[in-house]
Order: structure tokens, then sequence, then C-alpha cells
């Protein structure tokens, strides 16, 4: 199944056609979130129960109008959230939400509204901006070089309209400073929300599209302060990047939509 009846299903429910790279972005982020909405729903309702097993990924795909790897996608987030497993050679299954799943803090069931996303952004706001403080004193010449390489590599990524290259390539980027920081305490605690990290990142970057050359300007402008072991400006560029995340969340909050 092609992209484009991603694109066409959103045409329908939005009532505008993609303009572009960007545009095409935003859209297949909606389509993923909204597969995630529809078998979320059914699992909650009770429609899917504990241990029904899912279609396969070609059926769901056709009746559900969209592409293999949008649903991919949601599927790997509905996993996240405890929702689904995958068992390989057998298919994706439904996995009741269990009470202890609700008493982990980091649950992404919990990151998906705007109060719960300005939280996680609030705390990598605490916790980065001092990590990347120590990374531009501590930092090696060899994760120097790499974080200058995944900085190039997510600029040919943005450029060849790769956005889960774009999301894994930034995600590696910010979790690469935390392992320069050379404090092991700060590294775990960035380990923590590894996995919400791609999940952050695509709410905020692949939603706003035309702002994602303004988020690589703050990553060259951290690299930079790391590389030139200026740890003020490395703090400095990485407490201005996760409050960029910050406003957007609120734009997002409010309902509007980036048009630039």
């Amino acid at each position: 199944m092609a992209d484009s009846s991603d694109s066409e299903a959103l045409r329908v429910s939005r009532g505008h056609r993609s303009d572009g790279n960007s545009r095409r972005l935003f859209e297949r982020t909606t389509v993923i979130d909204s597969i995630v909405t529809e078998i979320k729903g059914k699992i909650l309702s009770g429609e899917l129960k504990d241990g029904d097993m899912l279609a396969s990924q070609d059926e769901l795909a056709r009746s559900m109008g969209v592409s293999r790897a949008s649903l991919r996608e949601a599927l790997s987030r509905l996993s996240l959230m405890g929702l689904v497993e995958t068992r390989h050679g057998s298919g994706t299954f439904v996995k009741t939400t269990r009470p202890t799943d609700f008493m982990n803090p980091l649950s992404s069931l919990l990151i998906m509204d705007r109060d719960s996303a300005a939280e996680l952004l609030q705390a990598r706001l605490y916790i980065e901006s001092p990590v990347a403080e120590l990374a531009a004193m501590n930092a090696s010449e060899e994760q120097i070089r790499q974080l200058g390489g995944l900085i190039e590599r997510m600029r040919v990524a943005y450029a060849t309209d790769d956005a889960d290259s774009y999301v894994a390539l930034d995600t590696r980027f910010h979790m690469l400073i935390a392992e320069s920081s050379g404090n092991r305490v700060l590294m775990k605690v960035l380990e923590i929300i590894r996995n919400l990290l791609p999940l952050c990142i695509r709410r905020f970057h692949l939603s706003f599209p035309a702002r994602i050359p303004t988020s690589m300007q703050y990553h060259e402008g951290i690299y930079r302060g790391i590389a030139e072991r200026n740890p003020a400006a490395a703090r400095e560029c990485m407490e201005a990047h996760i409050g960029f995340l910050i406003k957007l969340n609120d734009e997002r909050g409010d309902g509007s939509q980036d048009q630039d």
C-alpha cells in the first residue's frame, strides 16, 4: 500500500491537500496518531480483548486504508504503551494493561497529551542542560567526532524526507551527549527515558515540519559548544532547544498548526 492512501485519508478528514515534503511529514504523523487512537479505543472499549490476535499487517493496512509503514509505526507505539505485544513468528496480540503498568511514571500512555508532554520536557530541561555542560568538559575527541557525524546525517535525512531516520538520529544525538558527560548517574537517568525520546521528538518535530531547520540550528549550537569545550554555550543552547520544544507543545495544545 502506497503512502498516498495515508495522504488521501487526511485530505478527506482535514479538508486540505499536501503541499510538499513538510506537509507530507505532518500528514504521516497525523495518520499514525489516528491508527493508534483507533486501535487503542477498541482495546479500551473491550472490542479487542486480552490475548486477541490482531489481523496481519497487510490486512490491517488494507482495512484501515493506510500504508504498512504507518501501521508498523503505530503498532510500535502501542507496544511501548503496553497495549500490544508482537510475538515473532506468531503475530501481534492484545496485552491487557495491568495496574502495575500505570505505576510506571514514564509509561508512554501518559506522554501523548499536552500536560504530560510538558512534564517530560520540563524534566529534560533540568536533566539535559547540565548534561550538555558536562559533555563540553568531558567528551572524548571520538565522541565529538560522532556528534558531528550525527549532525551531518540529520541534515541528509531531512533533505531526503526520511522522517524515521531523522527521529532515530536525533534520539542518538541526545543519548551520545549523555554518554559524553562522563557522569554515569546522569547517563542512567537519560537511559530511563530513552524509549520515550523518539515519541517526544516525533510529536514535536514532525507535527511542525517547517520548524525542523530551526531545531537543527539548536543541535548545531549544542554541538559547537561541546566541540569548542565551551560548557556555558553548550548548556545555553540545550536550554534554548528544549525551551523551543516547550513552546511548540503549548502551540499544539492550543490546537494551532504550523503553516510556515
